[in-house]
């Protein structure tokens, strides 16, 4: 698909252009669009700048995502507004794919003013003295992102957070795989780790995420606090 990407502030003037013409496969997504306009030197060196910290936006006025699919075959895309703002990123990650870590750290570190928490949570291999063979996460697609969005924004407001970030995985996960990856950015410790362990907490009681664990007795649906148990049934792996 073709898409015109219209760049303003520094970075057309980096670039060289207000308006550039790129070329990306059906089904791509913003941050597959970044790597490519990163092939432009002035784009390369404006993003660096700013610390990747830019504002993406649709034709029609909608704010997207480095994990959202592109849709609009035109893109804004802006440093932050002259009134500020916090580096926010979103995400649902699926089966087969990775995460960097130390690639979150970096982008974190760029807009921190002085520390970063960051967690990561791994499906534990025990569970209740039972041996656990995996987990599956099913979600709402549509509403999903927008809780995490709208968990973001109040937590860095509340915690006077710099950046934060909020990725999930859905569908099948095996022992140790990763399932969820927060990070925060802030002043010191004193506002990022409590920000850290209450968006944690957030994310897992308020987002459309549902948990089904495969032990070796049966399948589990984790609802709030409570645990249903239902006759054995082979592990959904998609």
């Amino acid at each position: 698909m073709i898409v015109r990407v219209k760049l303003y502030s520094i970075l057309r003037d980096y670039t060289g252009s207000s308006e550039l013409t790129i070329e990306i496969p059906d089904g791509s997504r913003i941050e597959d669009l970044i790597r490519a306009l990163k092939g432009f030197d002035g784009f390369n060196k404006a993003y660096g700048i700013i610390g990747g910290s830019i504002l993406v936006l649709s034709d029609d006025g909608y704010r997207l995502d480095l994990s959202d699919t592109i849709k609009s075959k035109v893109i804004h895309i802006m440093p932050p507004p002259s009134g500020g703002s916090v580096h926010i990123e979103v995400g649902i990650l699926r089966s087969g794919e990775d995460f960097n870590i130390s690639s979150l750290e970096y982008r974190l570190s760029r807009v921190s003013q002085g520390a970063i928490a960051v967690f990561v949570g791994y499906v534990k291999e025990y569970n209740m003295g039972e041996k656990v063979k995996g987990l599956y996460y099913e979600h709402s697609d549509g509403l999903v992102l927008k809780i995490f969005r709208r968990i973001a924004e109040e937590q860095a407001s509340k915690w006077g957070l710099t950046g934060i970030a909020i990725y999930h995985y859905v569908g099948w996960r095996s022992v140790g795989e990763k399932t969820m990856i927060i990070g925060v950015a802030g002043g010191s410790r004193k506002n990022v780790i409590p920000a850290l362990a209450e968006t944690i907490d957030r994310v897992k009681s308020e987002s459309p995420i549902w948990k089904i664990e495969y032990r070796e007795s049966g399948k589990y649906y984790i609802l709030g606090d409570r645990i249903i148990k239902i006759e054995i049934v082979e592990p959904q792996r998609s």
